[in-house]
């Protein structure tokens, strides 16, 4: 990246300033201890005292440059030069020139927080996808559940038409029936329909996690690998609310 530094500066001459008739600017700028920009502007040239005069005065000024960058920059490979330059005659009194010095090739260096700050914008991120994830599973699997429902409301109609045809079955036969339909279908459901997604953060373990959520090692076991948990692991935690 490149940055802009502006500088100004008042020059007095030995005599009033009618007209500048030639201008020159050259700098000697270096790097010193890859954070500051030291060095001299050498400004040269001619001008009028007054507007009819014919003779030129001739001026040489050497103007000292010193300026420290910010440290949130690497200016290791910076490279200067002059991206602008002119000059205003004020009241005739002195020369004000402006001078723009272009900073090439800096490198904007990421503070901890901001390196941290990412990485959680893109764990988010990520967590956001599985979670997603996850939902469709459930979606699904709420749509099967409800499918096995109907079928077995299905069932249960079916067996209340035979039972209305057929006198010689008795009410307490009938219950049998559905309360057996019912037990299979409570059976065949999901013990968990609901999940949390929970990340491993440093010095936390198997243990705090379980504790905190209240779950045992099977039901970790049978949605998570225990044997690869790492900082950054996502862990489905079943819920029982």
């Amino acid at each position: 990246m490149k940055q802009i530094i502006p500088f100004v500066k008042d020059i007095s001459l030995s005599t009033k300033i009618s007209e500048i008739t030639s201008i020159a600017l050259e700098h000697n700028l270096t790097m010193e201890n890859d954070d500051s920009i030291v060095g001299n502007f050498t400004i040269s040239g001619k001008y009028k005292i007054n507007e009819i005069s014919i003779n030129e005065e001739v001026f040489e000024k050497v103007i000292p440059f010193d300026i420290t960058l910010d440290d949130k920059y690497d200016a290791s490979k910076v490279k200067i030069d002059i991206d602008d330059f002119y000059y205003e005659i004020i009241n005739d009194e002195y020369l004000r020139v402006h001078i723009d010095v272009l900073v090439n090739n800096l490198v904007y260096l990421k503070k901890d927080e901001e390196i941290i700050k990412e990485n959680n914008k893109n764990n988010d991120l990520n967590e956001a996808v599985f979670l997603n994830d996850v939902s469709d599973d459930l979606i699904e699997k709420e749509n099967n559940n409800k499918g096995d429902e109907r079928k077995v409301m299905e069932e249960k109609e079916i067996i209340n038409e035979n039972t209305k045809e057929n006198e010689d079955v008795t009410i307490k036969s009938e219950e049998n029936i559905v309360n057996d339909l019912s037990s299979n279908f409570l059976n065949s459901e999901e013990k968990y329909v609901c999940y949390k997604v929970h990340i491993v953060r440093e010095q936390e373990t198997i243990e705090q996690i379980k504790e905190k959520y209240e779950v045992t090692d099977e039901e970790l076991a049978k949605y998570n690998d225990l044997e690869n948990i790492m900082i950054g692991t996502k862990l489905i935690i079943p819920s029982n609310e």
